[in-house]
């Protein structure tokens, strides 16, 4: 959290870039996020998120084909085009329904780790 807290903060991209990828390595296999649901974590755009992920030299360590449009559409996949992130998807297995995947196999990071949630007043 800390990490995310210093990123929110704009110290800088390298800061903002490794958060993605932290941020990466929780999806755990058969699941897939959102490039909305990282930027909303870190306060930044989804297209940021976009670029940065197509910048990921390690593609290996930092998963980056489990991140998806918030429609469930596959996405740019810069290592081998979008047919590669599907079939990765597939060995992993995370579900399509046609070219979109299915929403069980989608999680929210940002509401996984409770970031931009209001806190309700308690009912007493």
């Amino acid at each position: 959290m800390w990490l995310i807290f210093m990123a929110r903060r704009s110290i800088g991209a390298e800061a903002i870039e490794e958060a993605v990828y932290i941020l990466l390595m929780l999806i755990p296999l058969g699941r897939v996020t959102t490039y909305s649901s990282l930027a909303r974590t870190l306060g930044i755009s989804p297209r940021t998120v976009g670029r940065i992920l197509s910048r990921n030299r390690n593609i290996v360590v930092i998963p980056c084909h489990r991140v998806v449009m918030r429609d469930g559409r596959i996405g740019g996949y810069t290592p081998g085009g979008v047919g590669i992130k599907k079939r990765l998807l597939e060995l992993e297995g995370v579900r399509f329904r046609g070219d979109r995947v299915d929403p069980g196999c989608v999680i929210d990071i940002a509401e996984m780790l409770g970031v931009g949630r209001r806190s309700r007043a308690p009912n007493i």
